[in-house]
């Protein structure tokens, strides 16, 4: 699979679309959409590693990319929250819950370990292949996917249930374009089989999401963009702003008058953590010598 960087560039958006959605912004209805698009992205390009790689090399990956920077985040978010807590007074059952074990302290994180074990399912799905064909397991999943969605309509689940389940149709549908990528009529039956279904059967919560992320996904297949370095630096940047957003939002919130839903929140809350992220990815350009060299001959002093 070559590298899109019309995909990285999306990411970015996507990061952006979270930031609007938490925020309560004008548009978080939609931008939302991005939390099925990180995740249909996130499993089809695992599909190329788990082919490729052998089992732990692929496991280890994923730890770094995902449970890496989640144990790193959820150090600051819980560092702060019991700052908070010394400095109001407050018991620390206010602020941490046991299911934070799974999460994180701060709730977006749980998008990681989930993430984490979503791509450890690919590896096996991928060696399945072999035994069942390719478009018949992509229905399969397509339809699980559907009868997930149809279940979670109306249902009322503590956290992080809500999250997980609410996650789990994309991942489905991302599992069913992952084995038929890059062959776009199977990708256009398989979302829009799936989202007829869903209409027909009354699944309607979350699925405007899922079809917006589904055609935004096909669409940056459609229209390639090299993968320069500032399409790689974006793809970069976006978990940075995923992470840090509900910092600045929180900041914000205590030091300026502005509305939590306003589009000013919103647009300084991406611009926030796109600074922190910016930052952190300097941070990571850094090189530091593990050993002193010996001085240059001619440098040294007699």
């Amino acid at each position: 699979m070559h590298h899109n960087g019309t995909l990285d560039y999306a990411r970015l958006l996507a990061a952006f679309g979270i930031v609007f959605f938490h925020a309560g912004a004008p548009g978080a209805g939609i931008g939302y959409a991005a939390l099925p698009f990180f995740l249909l992205l996130l499993v089809v390009l695992s599909f190329g590693g788990a082919t490729r790689m052998s089992l732990s090399d692929y496991v280890r990956s994923r730890a770094q990319r995902l449970l890496i920077p989640w144990l790193i985040w959820s150090g600051v978010y819980g560092v702060l929250k019991l700052a908070e807590l010394a400095l109001i007074g407050a018991p620390i059952g206010s602020e941490f819950s046991p299911y934070m074990l799974l999460t994180g302290p701060a709730l977006h994180l749980w998008f990681l370990p989930f993430a984490f074990v979503v791509c450890a399912f690919i590896y096996p799905l991928v060696r399945l292949t072999h035994h069942i064909s390719p478009k018949n397991l992509a229905v399969i999943l397509a339809s699980s996917g559907l009868a997930i969605l149809w279940l979670q309509q109306g249902a009322i689940l503590s956290m992080p249930f809500a999250q997980w389940v609410y996650a789990l149709p994309s991942v489905a549908v991302g599992m069913a374009l992952g084995l038929v990528w890059g062959r776009l009529m199977a990708m256009l039956l398989i979302c829009g089989g799936f989202s007829i279904a869903a209409l027909l059967s009354e699944a309607h919560m979350g699925l405007l999401q899922i079809v917006l992320a589904g055609g935004a996904l096909i669409l940056c297949t459609l229209c390639p963009l090299p993968a320069t370095r500032h399409a790689q630096l974006a793809g970069s940047l976006s978990l940075g702003v995923y992470l840090a957003h509900p910092l600045i939002l929180s900041v914000l919130g205590r030091i300026t008058p502005l509305p939590h839903d306003s589009l000013s929140m919103a647009l300084l809350g991406c611009a926030g953590g796109l600074a922190i992220a910016f930052g952190a990815y300097l941070l990571s350009q850094v090189h530091i010598p593990t050993r002193l060299t010996a001085p240059n001959a001619q440098n040294t002093i007699s």
